[in-house]
């Protein structure tokens, strides 16, 4: 049984890796969407309440919300800590490839929830997909 379950956050981002218009600072509404794969189902035909996802997958996701994502070697984190902004490093340019990664490991690590797949769009003409099956 899959269950999928759709979030979103609203952040600001450069990549400079990719170009001219995405390496200026600009934002998304990024749309993240998770797929579970469950096994097993209780007596009442239950794998897993929605709520006891949504209370665990939510607030990794909901980290990132309105925030400056910023991959920690960009030139631009040292002025906007001079300058005392609050901004979230991470360890990759922001790339919506990158961004889909993370969250996937993030949610299987921190949840040990049977994540599959996910789909994060930061347009809404485009997404990346990623699954550890494909």
């Amino acid at each position: 049984m899959v269950i999928e379950k759709t979030y979103h956050f609203y952040a600001a981002h450069r990549n400079k890796a990719a170009g001219e218009k995405c390496g200026r600072i600009h934002g998304h509404t990024y749309d993240v969407k998770c797929q579970f794969e469950f096994n097993e189902m209780n007596d009442s035909g239950v794998t897993c309440l929605f709520s006891d996802i949504d209370k665990v997958v939510e607030p990794i996701i909901k980290s990132y919300c309105h925030w400056f994502l910023l991959y920690e070697n960009d030139p631009l984190v040292v002025v906007l800590e001079m300058a005392q902004e609050p901004i979230k490093k991470l360890p990759f340019e922001t790339s919506a490839e990158n961004m889909a990664l993370w969250l996937f490991h993030r949610i299987k690590r921190e949840t040990q929830l049977p994540i599959v797949k996910i789909e994060l769009a930061e347009t809404k003409s485009s997404n990346v997909i990623y699954s550890e099956n494909a």
